[in-house]
């Protein structure tokens, strides 16, 4: 029995119309109908070789959503990534609170006084807080601390576990799109640049790249797309 992940005919289908994915080991959940093209094997041969009608170059076929990574791995949906994003972000926050607590707690010193003195009715109280040099140094840095976490977090945890702690949580992982197996450091890089950096500069970036997967083919956000990579269910 031929142990080559591929589409073959399914064999629980008397009709022989279908393709079931065979992932080396075992059969698994994806099925479609068979191209016409296709030449069925002698009975009793399966999984018997047959040419896949979703070649890497072209997977999934034109006006087909994909389920699956060309070798059957299942992808993760967008509800699981979100939940995802939501637990790396708090942890990122919490760190970079913690880093840059000296900054966070002279910007809601200067903060505090400022609401004092617009509940005592001082028109001149935001103003003020804008202008203050304090303040916005206090700001500069703790976005800079926030900006350097974001991306040591995220690049280093996709590059060395190929997940964040978030989509670990959550059951998945990152991989490239037509080979499994860990991303490259410039993929994990592509990856943050292509998402959080470019979310920090243009906040509704963060809503359109995460909304990207619910019409893409292949199912990927913008930045996956620029990486090359995928976000998958964990085997």
């Amino acid at each position: 029995m031929s142990t080559t992940p591929g589409w073959y005919p399914d064999p629980s289908d008397p009709t022989r119309s279908h393709l079931r994915w065979w992932d080396g080991s075992g059969w698994t959940e994806h099925v479609h109908r068979q191209q016409p093209s296709l030449v069925k094997p002698p009975a009793g041969q399966y999984p018997a070789p047959a040419p896949s009608p979703y070649p890497p170059s072209q997977y999934p076929a034109p006006g087909v959503r994909a389920i699956a990574t060309p070798d059957g791995q299942a992808l993760g949906n967008l509800g699981l990534r979100l939940l995802a994003r939501v637990v790396d972000a708090i942890v990122i926050t919490v760190v970079a609170a913690l880093a840059g607590r000296s900054a966070l707690q002279v910007m809601t010193s200067l903060t505090q006084t400022t609401l004092d003195r617009v509940v005592a009715g001082d028109s001149a109280a935001v103003s003020d807080l804008v202008a203050n040099a304090s303040y916005s140094a206090a700001s500069r840095e703790l976005t800079l601390i926030l900006v350097v976490v974001s991306a040591v977090y995220t690049i280093l945890t996709t590059r060395f576990y190929g997940a964040t702690p978030g989509k670990a949580l959550c059951g998945l992982r990152v991989r490239d799109w037509e080979r499994p197996g860990l991303p490259t450091t410039g993929q994990a890089a592509v990856r943050w640049i292509g998402s959080d950096m470019l979310g920090s500069i243009v906040g509704l970036w963060y809503l359109i790249d995460f909304l990207w997967p619910t019409w893409d083919q292949r199912r990927q956000a913008i930045h996956d797309k620029l990486a090359r990579t995928v976000v998958v269910k964990r085997r």
